[in-house]
């Protein structure tokens, strides 16, 4: 296969790497800054695959012609969900802990789930240091981290819980600095088709943080993603450490951000896309996760 990737930036070199490991070494890249229009460049050079690597609300235009020379199209997380026909990224259901809290809710390790708190939250300066704050998404209000952070994390949650049904929520901005307008924190109360919980995520936390716990039956099912375990906290001699691995990150990137998680993101796809296997984030749930970022911006 031959795939087109939109893009130069952090997400596009992780595609490529995780392309190269996967096996396929025939790709091309445009961006922004480049001479050519990128409907010329991926009309002639007629990738079989378009992976959308672009900002957040930039995509349409991809998609669009993905859709008109019908190749599958693969975008990355964004803030909005798009028209047209596209697999949308969710990569932390990848994730080794996330499988292994998958699977211990899926075998009633400790009975029934009844709720769940989870706390994710990273300072916007440590994202991309020695940025333009005047120009960089995630600072402004528009386009804002949490924003961001808000549906990538209930993308996951629901692979666990469950389609999300309602929320409700507050937002507020606490940063003085007034390069940044991106209000930084987000509380959510949320409730899957299994069960009802609370988020909040934000983007003043320093160090960045990670951090779930789903109250069961019978105990408690804790992570913190510095961990490379998931810790059992039950009512009898069910206590203990699961242990995983947590995977390598690429040089640069905080430990627990594994390439192994988007390669097997982009396996599945590829393998959708082939017709072998059924992608594991359908349109479906990405429709019901931008609805709840909806809910909790009104």
């Amino acid at each position: 296969m031959r795939f087109g990737i939109i893009g130069r930036g952090s997400m596009s070199k992780r595609r490529q790497r995780c392309l190269e490991v996967l096996g396929y070494d025939e790709y091309f890249t445009w961006d922004t800054m480049d001479d050519s229009k990128y409907d010329d460049v991926v009309t002639v050079l007629k990738p079989d695959a378009l992976l959308v690597c672009s900002p957040p609300l930039t995509k349409q235009i991809y998609i669009d012609l993905a859709n008109v020379l019908k190749i599958p199209c693969f975008c990355e997380a964004d803030i909005t969900e798009y028209t047209g026909t596209y697999y949308s990224s969710s990569t932390m259901r990848f994730h080794p802990a996330i499988q292994k809290i998958k699977e211990l809710i899926g075998n009633g390790t400790l009975g029934k789930i009844y709720t769940f708190t989870h706390h994710c939250g990273n300072h916007i300066e440590d994202w991309h240091p020695g940025c333009d704050k005047k120009t960089y998404y995630a600072m402004k209000k528009e386009t804002g981290g949490c924003k961001e952070i808000l549906p990538f994390e209930l993308s996951w949650l629901s692979y666990l819980f469950g389609s999300p049904i309602d929320c409700t929520g507050f937002i507020d901005k606490k940063l003085n600095d007034p390069d940044i307008s991106a209000d930084d924190v987000y509380s959510a109360s949320v409730k899957f088709a299994t069960v009802t919980g609370t988020m909040l995520v934000d983007i003043v936390s320093r160090p960045a943080i990670r951090e779930l716990r789903v109250v069961c039956e019978r105990g408690f099912i804790e992570w913190n993603w510095n961990d490379d375990y998931v810790f059992i906290r039950g009512t009898n001699e069910q206590n203990g450490i699961i242990s995983f691995d947590k995977g390598t990150a690429a040089e640069g990137y905080n430990s627990n951000i594994c390439e192994e998680m988007y390669q097997k993101e982009l396996a599945n796809w590829i393998a959708a896309i082939q017709g072998k296997e059924q992608y594991l984030f359908s349109r479906e749930d990405e429709k019901a996760v931008m609805e709840m970022l909806r809910k909790v911006e009104r």
